[in-house]
């Protein structure tokens, strides 16, 4: 009697084991707050990884066609607009953004320029905005104030 007995908890314990596993909820996702991404902005820090050569030698072409590579603000606007302007002179260049489904951010040249720029949104806050390009090329933003 004993045996079955124990036999049963052990039935009963992998079966409430089962239905609790199954029935596990997932985490949920954190959605970007796109909301935070409106505002003026200038890039902090610019990084490769490092085991990634052509990324590398990529930054130090940029670096050296556009010394005030740095120096540039970037106005994000809600209507999808990003003015690039160095300091407060005129503007030197209009690009546009949007979102995809993955809350990844999309840039474009044009806003009717099929060619995009995917970009994965790491870290969005208030302060900071990292985002990380398809070739591991880590863009990190601070809100200016």
């Amino acid at each position: 009697m004993k045996k079955l007995f124990i036999g049963l908890l052990v039935i009963a314990a992998g079966a409430a084991a089962f239905f609790l596993m199954r029935n596990k909820k997932d985490k949920p996702v954190n959605h970007v707050q796109k909301e935070w991404v409106v505002g003026q902005w200038e890039l902090d820090t610019l990084s490769a990884q490092p085991n990634d050569s052509s990324t590398s030698q990529m930054m130090a072409l940029v670096a050296a066609l556009d010394s005030n590579f740095l120096k540039y603000r970037y106005d994000v606007r809600r209507d999808g607009s990003i003015i690039r302007s160095l300091n407060d002179s005129i503007p030197a260049d209009t690009s546009y953004y949007d979102w995809d489904k993955k809350d990844n951010l999309l840039i474009k040249e044009s806003a009717r320029d099929s060619t995009i720029e995917l970009f994965t949104v790491t870290k969005l806050t208030i302060d900071s905005l990292l985002l990380l390009s398809k070739d591991s090329a880590a863009f990190l933003f601070t809100r200016l104030k």
